[in-house]
């Protein structure tokens, strides 16, 4: 049993930070997910819009693919952000971190 503890401790120590935080995403940012067929597999997009005064930054990542991608949108913009393409799988977790730039 604390063999098992111990290797899920250091498996998330492994994982980059962002894989583990929640959304984190001001009140004027929109964060919406979508799993897209295309090609025989799934397509794993994150659309995130900007409802704020100022630009924002955000670090996108999700369950399936932890490795954070940083997109800039503008007052009044949208971005689509594709984390994997070809996933067998429909579900999956987005994780994305963002703050207003100035």
């Amino acid at each position: 049993m604390r063999r098992t503890i111990l290797a899920l401790a250091i498996a998330a120590l492994a994982l980059p930070p962002l894989a583990l935080a929640q959304n984190q995403v001001p009140s004027c940012v929109t964060v919406r997910h979508e799993a897209r067929w295309g090609a025989g597999a799934y397509n794993h997009v994150v659309i995130v819009e900007n409802g704020c005064e100022r630009p924002v930054r955000c670090d996108v990542a999700t369950d399936v693919n932890p490795h954070p991608t940083q997109v800039r949108v503008d007052p009044g913009g949208r971005s689509e952000v594709v984390t994997f393409l070809g996933s067998p799988a429909r579900e999956f977790t987005p994780r994305v971190r963002c703050e207003e730039v100035r």
